[in-house]
């Protein structure tokens, strides 16, 4: 939020700046010290300026309100998944211990909501640079490779999602299920194609690797699974794991060499030479790194949330 709250306040600088330049203009002409034509330059040149500055402004009301929505939004499924915990607990399908971890977890969630919902509120009241007071932003305390990527509880693994809400608020954290279902999809569309004399085949990537095949399959899979689980610290883990594996596996096939046929001499390396010229990288092959990176994304946004 101190990113946003310095933009707009330096937007309202810009206008209150430009709005005295135009006060001292006038102030000029009435004392006879310009000439008309350079009173007119100074004039159009400070209304355009002004103009830019106003609509800057109104553009970042537009994003102001727009996060303020989807704050709101958030806010509220928070408050229905804190309800729908208390209900599991009295119901007695949730322990004390992991109903208290699960309650202080999303109690969190809403208070780090309810106060970003006040910083918005105040940042749209703003009428001037004085309504936004900038408060100095606290050092990120760095976190050693061990906390950062430590695994979470294995009760973390068992608790899923109790509505279709929580899985799309926040947004981000579609991208783990979606990139998952597009991971499992390239595996089987086409990689290569290999063409000549109007004749084409093309090789999917399961077809083109057992291992590539495999691991696109499983891990997609997995992906999938994973969003509905409800600790997004778990969520986060699984999501990094499965979208790096596939990249993993695509990289070692990739290094280990295909057997040669230079052990038919020239004719061998000729005919491999033209099996490199004829292949053309297909569509399937990019879907499926793009869709690994969106799930590791997915995780690491969910890490932070959680």
């Amino acid at each position: 939020m101190a990113k946003a709250a310095n933009k707009l306040q330096k937007s309202f600088l810009g206008r209150e700046e430009t709005e005295k330049f135009l006060v001292n203009l006038e102030k000029l002409k009435s004392e006879a010290s310009i000439t008309d034509e350079q009173y007119n330059f100074l004039k159009e040149d400070y209304n355009q300026r002004l103009a830019s500055v106003s609509s800057e402004i109104a553009q970042q009301r537009v994003e102001l309100k727009s996060q303020l929505e989807d704050s709101q939004t958030g806010l509220a499924t928070n408050k229905l998944e804190l309800e729908r915990l208390g209900l599991r607990f009295k119901v007695g399908e949730l322990p004390l211990e992991k109903y208290q971890r699960l309650d202080r977890k999303v109690r969190k969630r809403i208070s780090k909501t309810e106060a970003k919902i006040a910083e918005l509120r105040r940042l749209l009241k703003a009428n001037s640079s004085s309504d936004i007071s900038i408060l100095p932003t606290k050092p990120r305390k760095g976190r050693s490779i061990k906390e950062g990527f430590s695994i979470p509880e294995a009760s973390s693994f068992t608790a899923f999602i109790s509505s279709m809400e929580e899985l799309a608020s926040p947004r981000t954290r579609l991208l783990g299920l979606v990139g998952g279902l597009f991971l499992f999809i390239g595996v089987f569309m086409p990689w290569v194609s290999i063409g000549a004399f109007g004749f084409a085949t093309s090789i999917q990537g399961i077809d083109l690797s057992g291992h590539i095949g495999a691991a696109g399959i499983i891990c997609g899979l997995l992906a999938i699974g994973a969003a509905f689980l409800a600790e997004s610290g778990a969520k986060g883990f699984v999501h990094i794991l499965v979208g790096a594996i596939p990249l993993i596996v695509l990289l070692i096939v990739s290094l280990v060499p295909s057997p040669s046929l230079g052990g038919l001499g020239a004719y061998g390396n000729l005919f491999e030479e033209m099996i490199k010229a004829l292949t053309t990288i297909r569509e399937g092959l990019v879907f499926y790194i793009a869709a690994a990176i969106a799930v590791i994304c997915g995780g690491v946004f969910e890490r932070r949330e959680g």
